[in-house]
């Protein structure tokens, strides 16, 4: 209390007033927080939650039980590896996306270029007949995938060489030729250095993705071990519990499976931009996955605009457009999979929409 806030002593041990003074604002929540009461999780945390729940009853109701070794303590270390384990994904899963995505923009700008520098040349040198023929020979490579959009610029670059020789040879001497895709002018060198670099990035994208499947599968490892002991705890409490009203009383408040297999997850492969325009979101999924499903959703939302992953629909198999989106939105992912048991999400992916290339 204060002696300038306005209450009044009543005699009777009390302060009368018609509100009491609250406590400090930081330490007062006007939200309801739930613990753990959900069952629209990650896999990992669905075992975790039940881990969370095994423990203190461990550790009040068995102390000095092991499983197979194992004690309530290494429960207890076991517990606090999920979140290391879960971020160690999810940065290695950021760093594949950014290593595709960059490999992906490489190809899309190679492909710009193999199409719209030959029609340039075409335009600046149409008497010029053995680079006409040049050209000509460029038209029997139709710029389409890695291999071929590779073929192209190949050629193009060497033609892009001899163009910008021919036109400095006019007089009066013209520019050499170049072209902006996106936002960058390329001239020729700057071409090349783009399809230098293509090994390099590709490079990249295998070993981000190496590190991907190691942090996954660490994370799956992890998940299996808690899951096998809480379990194997948990049968061998239930015949303790027979002669133990306080341990049966306490075992109600562990979740346990309700006999129907847990629903599978769709695990998002690559999140790309593309589609309509440049600005839609294109969704492929790791082969498999979703069984015991009933329902099977891809989720988004855009950070800075939608309250939460209000937008969904069915997951295709073979991938999911989304969108258009606006230039620099940032476009949060993930794949939700339902049946009786409950609801298991996948790790939350993002993508910012850059100008179209």
């Amino acid at each position: 209390m204060r002696w300038n806030d306005g209450s009044v002593w009543n005699g009777g041990g009390l302060w009368s007033q018609a509100t009491p003074p609250g406590g400090p604002a930081d330490f007062i929540s006007d939200t309801n927080i739930s613990l753990n009461s959900h069952t629209a999780m990650e896999y990992w945390e669905v075992t975790k939650n039940r881990a969370q729940e095994t423990l203190p009853v461990w550790q009040l109701h068995m102390p000095t039980q092991n499983i197979g070794g194992i004690t309530p303590a290494d429960l207890l270390a076991l517990i606090g590896q999920f979140e290391p384990a879960a971020t160690a994904r999810t940065l290695a899963q950021d760093a594949s996306d950014d290593a595709s995505r960059t490999a992906v923009d490489g190809l899309a700008r190679m492909k710009k270029l193999g199409i719209g520098v030959p029609k340039l040349i075409e335009i600046q040198l149409q008497g010029d007949a053995l680079l006409m023929k040049n050209v000509d020979d460029l038209y029997r490579t139709s710029p389409r995938a890695e291999a071929s959009i590779l073929k192209r610029m190949r050629d193009v670059l060497p033609l892009w060489v001899k163009a910008n020789t021919a036109l400095a040879a006019m007089t009066p001497a013209q520019a050499p030729i170049t072209m902006t895709v996106g936002t960058t002018v390329y001239t020729v060198a700057l071409a090349q250095t783009l399809f230098d670099g293509h090994n390099g990035r590709m490079n990249t994208v295998q070993t981000k993705n190496v590190d991907l499947e190691k942090t996954r599968s660490d994370l799956r490892g992890l998940d299996r071990t808690v899951d096998s002991l809480n379990k194997r705890w948990y049968k061998g409490a239930k015949v303790a519990a027979e002669t133990n009203i306080a341990l049966a009383d306490a075992l109600e408040g562990i979740t346990t499976e309700s006999g129907t297999d847990e629903p599978e997850t769709v695990e998002i492969d690559t999140l790309t931009q593309g589609g309509t325009g440049g600005l839609q979101v294109l969704v492929n999924y790791i082969p498999g996955g979703g069984d015991h499903a009933t329902s099977q959703l891809v989720k988004w939302m855009v950070e800075g605009v939608d309250a939460g992953f209000i937008h969904s629909a069915p997951i295709d198999p073979s991938g999911n457009t989304l969108g258009p989106f606006a230039v620099d939105a940032v476009v949060k992912v993930m794949t939700e999979v339902s049946n009786s048991t409950g609801t298991r999400t996948t790790a939350v992916r993002t993508i910012t929409m850059l100008p179209p290339v």
